[in-house]
Protein backbone atom coordinates (compact mmCIF):
# COMPACT_ATOMS: atom_id res chain seq x y z
CA UNK A 1 0.00 0.00 0.00
CA UNK A 2 2.63 2.66 0.90
CA UNK A 3 4.69 1.79 -2.77
CA UNK A 4 1.30 2.31 -4.79
CA UNK A 5 1.26 5.67 -2.57
CA UNK A 6 5.07 6.83 -3.29
CA UNK A 7 3.75 5.48 -7.19
CA UNK A 8 1.22 8.14 -7.07
CA UNK A 9 2.69 10.33 -5.57
CA UNK A 10 6.19 10.36 -8.06
CA UNK A 11 3.36 10.05 -10.88
CA UNK A 12 1.52 13.82 -9.21
CA UNK A 13 5.13 15.04 -9.61
CA UNK A 14 5.87 14.40 -12.81
CA UNK A 15 2.34 15.45 -14.26
CA UNK A 16 2.93 18.33 -12.40
CA UNK A 17 6.32 19.46 -13.81
CA UNK A 18 5.65 18.28 -17.61
CA UNK A 19 3.02 21.46 -17.63
CA UNK A 20 4.78 23.63 -19.81
CA UNK A 21 5.98 27.13 -18.04
CA UNK A 22 5.02 30.27 -18.54
CA UNK A 23 8.37 31.30 -19.57
CA UNK A 24 8.56 28.44 -22.21
CA UNK A 25 5.78 30.15 -23.50
CA UNK A 26 6.40 33.46 -23.53
CA UNK A 27 9.86 32.23 -25.22
CA UNK A 28 7.44 30.51 -27.79
CA UNK A 29 5.43 33.06 -28.78
CA UNK A 30 7.67 35.46 -29.09
CA UNK A 31 9.93 33.13 -31.44
CA UNK A 32 7.36 34.52 -35.01
CA UNK A 33 9.72 32.10 -37.11
CA UNK A 34 9.95 29.36 -35.01
CA UNK A 35 13.44 28.85 -35.70
CA UNK A 36 14.49 28.17 -31.18
CA UNK A 37 16.20 31.42 -30.93
CA UNK A 38 15.22 34.93 -30.49
CA UNK A 39 16.38 37.56 -32.60
CA UNK A 40 16.74 41.73 -31.34
CA UNK A 41 13.60 42.14 -32.90
CA UNK A 42 11.80 39.41 -31.14
CA UNK A 43 12.93 40.14 -27.92
CA UNK A 44 11.77 43.93 -28.23
CA UNK A 45 8.43 42.78 -29.06
CA UNK A 46 8.03 41.36 -25.60
CA UNK A 47 8.55 44.53 -24.03
CA UNK A 48 6.18 46.58 -26.27
CA UNK A 49 3.39 43.89 -25.77
CA UNK A 50 2.99 45.87 -22.68
CA UNK A 51 2.95 49.49 -24.33
CA UNK A 52 -0.92 49.81 -23.94
CA UNK A 53 -1.32 52.95 -25.67
CA UNK A 54 1.16 52.58 -28.10
CA UNK A 55 3.94 55.18 -27.43
CA UNK A 56 6.63 53.00 -27.58
CA UNK A 57 7.23 53.81 -23.64
CA UNK A 58 5.83 51.19 -21.40
CA UNK A 59 5.41 52.74 -17.76
CA UNK A 60 5.20 50.53 -14.70
CA UNK A 61 1.63 50.60 -14.25
CA UNK A 62 1.34 49.30 -18.19
CA UNK A 63 3.72 46.72 -17.09
CA UNK A 64 2.75 45.65 -14.02
CA UNK A 65 -0.99 45.34 -14.96
CA UNK A 66 -0.04 43.64 -18.38
CA UNK A 67 1.79 40.96 -16.41
CA UNK A 68 -0.24 40.22 -13.77
CA UNK A 69 -3.69 40.33 -15.36
CA UNK A 70 -4.02 40.26 -19.03
CA UNK A 71 -0.75 38.07 -19.65
CA UNK A 72 -1.36 36.19 -15.57
CA UNK A 73 2.80 35.76 -15.76
CA UNK A 74 3.17 36.14 -11.96
CA UNK A 75 3.02 38.32 -9.31
CA UNK A 76 3.03 41.92 -8.83
CA UNK A 77 6.56 41.55 -7.05
CA UNK A 78 7.91 39.85 -10.06
CA UNK A 79 6.77 42.81 -12.40
CA UNK A 80 8.21 44.97 -10.33
CA UNK A 81 11.54 43.29 -9.97
CA UNK A 82 11.50 42.67 -13.94
CA UNK A 83 10.17 46.71 -15.05
CA UNK A 84 13.14 47.79 -12.50
CA UNK A 85 15.69 45.96 -14.30
CA UNK A 86 14.52 46.25 -17.55
CA UNK A 87 14.75 49.94 -17.44
CA UNK A 88 18.45 50.60 -17.57
CA UNK A 89 18.42 53.98 -18.00
CA UNK A 90 16.56 54.56 -14.62
CA UNK A 91 13.70 57.20 -16.75
CA UNK A 92 10.97 55.50 -15.41
CA UNK A 93 9.37 53.63 -18.77
CA UNK A 94 11.23 50.88 -21.06
CA UNK A 95 11.79 52.45 -24.30
CA UNK A 96 13.86 52.08 -27.04
CA UNK A 97 16.75 53.31 -25.36
CA UNK A 98 16.57 50.25 -23.01
CA UNK A 99 16.02 47.58 -25.96
CA UNK A 100 19.81 46.73 -26.74
CA UNK A 101 20.83 46.45 -22.91
CA UNK A 102 18.39 44.53 -22.34
CA UNK A 103 19.16 42.36 -25.54
CA UNK A 104 22.42 41.84 -24.29
CA UNK A 105 21.68 40.82 -20.77
CA UNK A 106 19.79 37.69 -22.10
CA UNK A 107 22.10 37.15 -25.41
CA UNK A 108 24.68 35.86 -22.83
CA UNK A 109 26.99 33.84 -25.21
CA UNK A 110 26.91 37.01 -27.77
CA UNK A 111 25.76 35.42 -30.94
CA UNK A 112 23.42 37.65 -31.69
CA UNK A 113 20.68 35.78 -30.70
CA UNK A 114 18.55 34.32 -27.70
CA UNK A 115 18.46 30.55 -27.51
CA UNK A 116 15.81 28.86 -25.06
CA UNK A 117 18.13 28.22 -22.36
CA UNK A 118 19.83 31.71 -22.19
CA UNK A 119 16.13 33.03 -21.89
CA UNK A 120 15.42 30.67 -19.11
CA UNK A 121 18.89 30.74 -16.74
CA UNK A 122 18.47 35.11 -17.28
CA UNK A 123 14.93 35.16 -16.91
CA UNK A 124 15.47 32.89 -13.60
CA UNK A 125 18.25 35.36 -12.48
CA UNK A 126 15.60 38.28 -12.97
CA UNK A 127 12.77 36.88 -11.13
CA UNK A 128 15.17 35.55 -8.25
CA UNK A 129 16.51 39.52 -7.76
CA UNK A 130 16.37 39.65 -4.21
CA UNK A 131 13.74 41.96 -2.87
CA UNK A 132 15.82 44.24 -1.36
CA UNK A 133 17.61 45.22 -5.46
CA UNK A 134 14.15 46.74 -6.19
CA UNK A 135 14.82 50.65 -5.56
CA UNK A 136 11.74 52.63 -5.49
CA UNK A 137 11.94 56.57 -6.62
CA UNK A 138 10.35 58.49 -4.43
CA UNK A 139 9.32 62.33 -5.72
CA UNK A 140 10.80 64.72 -3.56
CA UNK A 141 10.60 68.29 -3.75
CA UNK A 142 13.82 70.45 -3.40
CA UNK A 143 15.41 72.12 -0.37
CA UNK A 144 15.15 75.44 -0.33
CA UNK A 145 18.27 77.02 -0.91
CA UNK A 146 19.87 78.70 2.43
CA UNK A 147 19.93 82.27 2.23
CA UNK A 148 23.16 84.04 1.33
CA UNK A 149 24.56 86.89 2.86
CA UNK A 150 25.18 90.14 -0.18
CA UNK A 151 27.28 92.60 2.54
CA UNK A 152 29.42 94.34 0.12
CA UNK A 153 32.34 95.81 2.24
Amino acid sequence: MLSLLVVCALVASVLSNSEPQREVILFDKADGDNDGQLSRAELDNIFLAFDVNHDREVTNSEFENDWTVLYNLGAPLEARTLFIKADTNDDGHITDADLPQIFTFFDTNKDASISLDEFLTQWGELKNAPVDSIIVPVATTPSPEPPTSSHTH
